[in-house]
């Protein structure tokens, strides 16, 4: 199957990629047998050959960079939560890393700002999350600190403007810097509150024909180019049923509710975090689209609120895209209450999409079910599912 094209430095000893020594056509028969095997025991779902990514180097838009003592930066150590391997270099996240994680080490060794120590839980720098924008090329670093005993208007802007003079001499331009403040025990590159310290508050994404603003609290799909893949697969198989109302749970700051808004006369998009619905009805805005409808709520709520309402006897479809753990206990019995005619399942962990198909499967049917690669050189992989009622 031949050689892999290209193997970072840090392979081996860096827990970001585990197969980079592995040839890509490899990889990906590896992934297609996983999906396979997960889903052979449902009956009457066809598995689709695996949509490959459109760039296996490159391809993230997202990397949470972690500080650690003495002073490095870089990501975790493979099998090793507590290790960082300082690293130079990131091939599947931007070719400005390089520059960007020089930038920052050498600033932060001269800034009188202390790195943090998880077990000590003494210091301020945590992580350094940076964000590129793919067709943009727009650049958004965020600074996770716990802020004592610095104050964020006056100590943090003045030192931070030095972090941006460095970066600019690597001929790194970043086009929003903002600082997260985390002061909890738990080690997580996640902010309770940003200030943005110099450029604009956000970045703009294109997938497809449509723009996406980016803040720093923003989820957003890690691999743009494969997630046009994936929505587009979405499009396709809800246009196949299209109704006049459809409803897209857990749809974040609205990727896919807004791509496939053209097919309905109406898409409701639920979600339960305010900031992902304040993203997205900007998203809607700065895309013209007016037939969305994004309302802050929990899918078992609203689904009682909706079963009461004109909307559910038109209902057509259900767009499913959870987090990790899967659907929530309460909320699947609120899904097959929706009682929609068909149902679109977008999930990055096959394994418990499994177990929430089980659920569902006494009232619809696996029709197919397409893989697609949004993670080269990693064993994720992600799943969109089609079921249909029985």
């Amino acid at each position: 199957m031949g050689q892999p094209a290209r193997l970072c430095q840090h392979f081996g000893v860096c827990g970001g990629c585990s197969f980079q020594d592995i040839p890509y056509q490899q990889q990906l028969s590896s992934k297609q047998k996983r999906i396979e095997q997960l889903f052979g025991g449902f009956p009457a779902g066809d598995v689709l050959p695996i949509i490959p990514s459109p760039d296996i180097y490159f391809y993230r838009n997202k990397m949470e960079f972690v500080f650690g003592e003495p002073l490095c930066l870089g990501l975790r150590q493979r099998g090793s939560f507590s290790s960082i391997v300082n690293i130079k270099e990131c091939l599947i996240f931007s070719q400005k890393a390089p520059g960007l994680l020089d930038a920052a080490r050498r600033w932060a060794a001269e800034s009188p700002i202390p790195v943090f120590a998880l077990k000590k839980q003494s210091g301020v720098l945590r992580y350094m999350v940076t964000r590129e924008a793919k067709k943009t090329g727009k650049l958004m670093v965020n600074m996770i600190v716990s802020a004592t005993p610095y104050k964020f208007e006056n100590e943090f802007r003045k030192y931070f403007d030095r972090f941006l003079e460095i970066a600019g001499k690597n001929n790194v331009a970043v086009d929003c810097f903002t600082v997260g403040l985390n002061d909890k025990k738990t080690d997580i590159a996640l902010a309770e509150k940003n200030y943005l310290i110099n450029g604009v508050p956000s970045i703009e994404e294109k997938i497809g024909g449509l723009t996406y603003i980016i803040f720093p609290y923003t989820f957003f799909q890690p691999n743009p180019l494969a997630s046009e893949k994936l929505y587009g697969v979405v499009r396709e198989w809800v246009a196949q049923d299209a109704g006049s109302t459809a409803v897209d749970l857990f749809c974040g700051s609205g990727g896919i509710t807004l791509w496939t808004a053209d097919v309905f006369e109406k898409t409701i998009g639920i979600e339960h975090n305010p900031l992902s619905v304040e993203n997205a009805l900007k998203n809607a805005e700065i895309n013209g689209i007016t037939n969305c409808e994004f309302i802050l709520d929990r899918v078992e709520t609203f689904v009682k609120k909706l079963l009461s309402s004109t909307f559910a006897m038109k209902l057509s479809t259900v767009i499913i895209d959870p987090p990790r753990p899967g659907i929530p206990r309460k909320a699947v019995g609120s899904i097959i209450e929706m009682n929609p005619r068909v149902i679109i399942y977008v999930s990055c962990n096959p394994e418990t999409a499994v177990s929430d198909l089980q659920s569902l499967s006494k009232f619809y049917r696996i029709e197919k079910v397409q893989p697609v690669d949004m993670f080269p050189h990693t064993p994720h992989i992600e799943v969109v599912i089609k079921m249909v009622h029985r």
